[in-house]
């Protein structure tokens, strides 16, 4: 027997995944995920996942999902960690993981937002290039 799909259910947007949800919104630090995008102009996954350990560095930060739901954020050295309240729910990403999406993302054109994107292009108008940048310092100096 064929499962009956809903139009609705076709047309309704994805619920975005926790883990993405997170990678979306940088380590947290002001400028950081426009330090994270030249960076991962520059550099492989795995570079960019040494980067990403560096920039985000250890500790953590409440978050709300796009589903509603609330937990929180743990950086470590082994990688992000998802904890989701009401579930219990962990999820353990490594850092390869997380550059990986973030390379995925900047891809779909769906990581920076447009004030970031203007930041992006003052860094490039300044040095004429995308440069790494080193973790949690401003790009462009004062």
């Amino acid at each position: 027997m064929m499962e009956q799909i809903s139009i609705f259910d076709l047309l309704a947007e994805p619920v975005e995944s926790h883990f993405t949800a997170q990678i979306r919104r940088g380590s947290g630090f002001e400028g950081g995920r426009v330090r994270i995008y030249c960076a991962s102009c520059n550099l492989g996954v795995k570079e960019l996942a040494v980067f990403m350990k560096d920039e985000y560095g250890t500790g953590g930060n409440s978050i709300t999902f796009p589903d509603g739901q609330s937990g929180f954020a743990d950086y470590h050295p082994a990688g992000i960690e998802l904890r989701i309240w009401k579930t219990h729910e962990v999820e353990k990403h490594k850092w390869t993981e997380a550059a990986t999406e973030v390379k995925r993302l900047i891809f779909a054109n769906d990581y920076l937002d447009a004030k970031d994107w203007q930041k992006v292009e003052e860094i490039q108008e300044y040095f004429g290039k995308l440069p790494v940048p080193h973790p949690r310092m401003r790009v462009i100096p004062a």
